[in-house]
C-alpha cells in the first residue's frame, strides 16, 4: 500500500487510528502517517495495543509522554480484551464535538501490530479475521461496529527502507521469508533482560548462541549427527516472541 493510496484512505475517514505495538512504541509509530493526518485536519488517536506485553507501569509512562507531546492515546489489550470501550467513548466524543451522526475512522499501522484484532473487540466479535501472520490483511473493509460507528481496516503500512531482522522482532515480516533467522534470534536475545528468555523457556546457558543451542536441544531440533539446529529453533522463538509468547 503507497502513501497515494494510504492519504486517499484518510481523507474518506472522520479520525485516524494508528494502532502501535506496545513492545515497540518508536519503531511502530509512522511519522508520516501522523504528519499526512495533520496536514489534512483529521483528529488522530493513538491505540497502544499488546499492552499485556509489558509492564503496566511501562505502558502508563508510555501514555503519558505521548499525552505530554499532546496525542490522544489508549491503552489496548485486545487479547485481554481491555481498552475497547475507552476507545469506542473516545470516538463517540469526537463525533458529538464535531457534530457527526455517524463517525468513521481509519485505522492503520505495521502489519501485525492487531489492527484487525482492535476492530474485532470494538465490534464485540470477529468481524475482521484476524492471524498472527504478517501480512494477512489483503486488502481494505469497511466493518460497521454500531450506529454511530464505522472502522476501516487496511493492509499493514511496511517501511521498505528497514531490513527484514527488525521487521521480523516487530512483527512485519513473516518468519518463513526470513533469510538469517539466527541474526534475528541473537538481536532478540540481546534486545531483551536475559531472565525474560531463562526464566520463560527454564534454560540456563550464556551468550544467545549457547541459549539458542540449548533451546534447540530441549525443543528436541537436532541435525542428523546429533548437532543442534539452531536455523529451526531461531524461527520457532522469533515467533513465539511476533505471537506475544514472551512478557518482559
Amino acid at each position: 500500500m503507497n502513501w497515494v493510496q494510504i492519504k486517499g484512505m484518510i481523507e474518506e475517514a472522520d479520525v485516524v487510528i494508528e494502532v502501535i505495538d506496545a513492545r515497540f512504541v518508536n519503531e511502530t509509530r509512522s511519522r508520516k502517517l501522523e504528519e499526512v493526518a495533520d496536514e489534512l485536519g483529521k483528529t488522530l488517536i493513538l491505540v497502544i495495543n499488546k499492552c499485556d506485553l509489558v509492564s503496566r507501569s511501562k505502558c502508563e509512562k508510555i501514555k503519558k509522554s505521548l499525552e505530554k507531546m499532546g496525542y490522544t492515546v489508549v491503552l489496548f489489550s485486545a487479547r485481554r480484551r481491555w481498552g475497547s470501550k475507552i476507545l469506542r467513548n473516545a470516538l463517540r466524543f469526537i463525533a458529538d464535538k464535531k457534530g457527526l451522526e455517524k463517525i468513521q475512522s481509519v485505522v492503520i499501522g505495521y502489519a501485525n501490530v492487531g489492527k484487525s484484532s482492535v476492530i474485532s473487540l470494538l465490534k464485540g466479535k470477529a468481524s475482521a479475521r484476524t492471524s498472527p501472520t504478517a501480512g494477512f490483511t489483503r486488502g481494505k473493509q469497511w466493518v460497521r461496529v454500531s450506529r454511530k460507528i464505522r472502522l476501516l481496516d487496511t493492509p499493514g503500512i511496511i517501511p521498505r527502507e528497514e531490513s527484514d531482522v527488525r521487521l521480523a522482532l516487530k512483527g512485519a515480516y513473516d518468519i518463513t521469508k526470513l533469510k538469517d533467522p539466527e541474526l534475528a534470534a541473537y538481536e532478540l536475545m540481546q534486545s531483551l533482560p536475559r531472565e525474560v528468555i531463562t526464566e520463560h523457556y527454564k534454560i540456563d546457558s550464556g551468550g544467545p548462541e549457547q541459549m539458542l543451542e540449548e533451546l534447540a536441544m530441549k525443543w528436541n531440533m537436532l541435525k542428523k549427527g546429533g548437532t543442534p539446529d539452531t536455523d529451526r529453533a531461531a524461527r520457532r522463538l522469533i515467533l513465539d516472541w511476533q505471537r506475544g509468547k514472551l512478557k518482559y
